[in-house]
C-alpha cells in the first residue's frame, strides 16, 4: 500500500530533521488530515483545536466537522480559512 508520508520522508532525506512530529496534509480549503493527533481540546464549527506531540494545531473556519478520528489521525472538513501550529 503506499504511504504518502513515508514516499515523502524517503524522498527528501535530507531534510528528517526538520519534520514535526506530526504530520498534516490540507487539501484544497475544505480537508485538512493529521497524523499524529493526540486530543481534541476545542470543537466547534468555526474552531477545532486539537494536541499533537510537541503542541496544538487550531483550524479555524465555517461548517467545520470532523470527517474521520482515530487514536492517532484526524480529519476535519469544511471551510477552512486558517490553520496555526504552536
Amino acid at each position: 500500500m503506499f504511504n504518502f508520508f513515508d514516499s515523502l520522508k524517503q524522498k527528501y532525506q535530507g531534510c528528517l530533521n526538520r519534520l514535526a512530529p506530526e504530520q498534516c496534509v490540507m487539501l484544497g480549503d475544505y480537508l485538512f488530515y493529521v497524523e499524529g493527533f493526540a486530543g481534541i481540546i476545542t470543537l466547534s464549527s468555526t474552531a477545532v483545536v486539537f494536541r499533537v506531540k510537541n503542541g496544538v494545531i487550531s483550524v479555524f473556519g465555517s461548517d467545520l466537522s470532523i470527517l474521520e478520528m482515530t487514536p492517532s489521525t484526524i480529519t476535519i472538513n469544511g471551510k477552512i480559512k486558517q490553520v496555526e501550529r504552536v
